[in-house]
């Protein structure tokens, strides 16, 4: 199953997100696997990041939210790929009438 993560982190924080991400390259979870991830600097707060991950579970997630405490704010999402998630709403064929609309009358 694919989550993203969405975290943030101050400058106080920043050694210790640091260490705790090269940590977690040893004692990742079994069942879960980094797809992608990316972090840019902002303003508030100062680094903001996104993190793709496949997870078999939801025991690796928690470890990994555990494993970085409060030294990060996270938010966890599950997601898909657009295409499956095409394919999940009937392959995008028929488009949802706008509200209001009124189905036409067949004769």
């Amino acid at each position: 199953m694919l989550f993203v993560a969405e975290y943030e982190f101050g400058w106080e924080m920043l050694e210790a997100v640091v260490a705790k991400r090269i940590e977690w390259g040893e004692a990742q979870a079994e069942g879960f696997r980094f797809v992608g991830e990316y972090v840019w600097q902002d303003h508030d707060p100062p680094f903001r990041g996104v993190a793709i991950i496949d997870a078999d579970d939801v025991e690796p997630l928690n470890a990994f939210v555990l494993h970085y405490g409060p030294t990060l704010k996270i938010r966890l999402h599950p997601a898909t790929d657009v295409a499956s998630g095409i394919g999940m709403v009937g392959g995008g064929t028929s488009r949802p009438r706008a509200r209001g609309a009124k189905k036409s009358k067949r004769r």
